[in-house]
């Protein structure tokens, strides 16, 4: 029979073993220490390689304690290897629960006008909004000048909180010319998408948009709405979209998550530029 210290050891590397045993375990890759990359950096690939082999959404990583003792790496190594993970939106901690991989990240591509609706859609998202805020109101300067504005005259403000698949992923806040809406503050909008309600029931068709994205960090207000911490980064876009005839329609202000929502542009070939000709004259 063993001694009773010896036996509190062997319980205990059983139980670290079922432990690692219960949830997903990594596959050890050394990390180089004498390497020029940051141990974090090497530390991150590794874990973004095995969840990418391996996890799928929902799946929890092994906990901080595990992967130092795997990796044989300090607790702050690990911690700013997860922090990066949740900042680029690959894994999301819960309080009491661990760390888990979240969905990947939706992308909308740029170059065709088409709606937030008709884009979860196409990629199978199961969406709706809340929030909903339809008023009249007085236009800004700005607006006044994108929009091409005569005097007295008035825009409707349509404000949405977006959701895809049960978490808020945008704000979304319409501005468009209230003449061309009647009887549009009266009805509201009785459909998910803007843009069908637009072309089935006043026949109006957006041909062109000018559109601008940069980022911003959330307000608290946009972080409460948004279900995220104050000052997450956000993706801002801008756009004025334009009728067939040329008329400026509307101004589109969308605040998206930039830990779920990302832009695809596609390029092709270089435009030549002109030469600067630096001799002296």
């Amino acid at each position: 029979m063993l001694p009773c210290k010896c036996n509190e050891v062997l319980t205990k590397h059983y139980n670290d073993i079922l432990s690692i045993n219960s949830r997903q375990v990594i596959p050890i890759k050394s990390l180089d220490k004498n390497s020029k990359l940051p141990l974090y950096k090497q530390l991150k690939l590794s874990l973004m390689k095995f969840i990418e082999d391996n996890l799928s959404e929902g799946d929890f990583l092994p906990t901080e304690p595990e992967i130092e003792k795997m990796y044989g790496v300090s607790r702050i190594t690990v911690r700013k290897t997860i922090d990066e993970l949740v900042s680029e939106g690959i894994v999301k901690k819960v309080q009491g629960k661990g760390t888990f991989v979240q969905s990947k990240k939706i992308t909308q591509t740029a170059g065709t006008i088409t709606s937030w609706t008709e884009e979860m859609r196409q990629k199978g998202k199961d969406i709706h909004s809340e929030n909903t805020v339809l008023f009249e109101m007085e236009p800004s300067r700005k607006m006044i000048e994108d929009l091409q504005l005569a005097p007295n005259e008035k825009v409707i403000c349509l404000k949405r909180l977006r959701f895809a698949d049960g978490e808020p992923i945008a704000i979304m806040i319409n501005y468009m010319r209230s003449k061309f809406l009647p009887g549009f503050l009266e009805k509201g909008l009785q459909r998910e998408s803007l843009y069908e309600t637009l072309e089935e029931e006043y026949h109006i068709r957006l041909e062109k948009a000018h559109e601008k994205i940069r980022a911003k960090n959330a307000t608290d207000l946009e972080a409460i709405d948004l279900r995220i911490p104050p000052y997450s980064a956000l993706l801002h876009l801008t756009r004025v979209s334009y009728l067939q005839d040329g008329t400026p329609f509307e101004i589109v202000e969308m605040y998206n998550r930039a830990d779920r929502y990302e832009y695809h542009i596609e390029l092709y070939g270089r435009k030549k530029m002109k030469a600067f000709d630096t001799k002296e004259s």
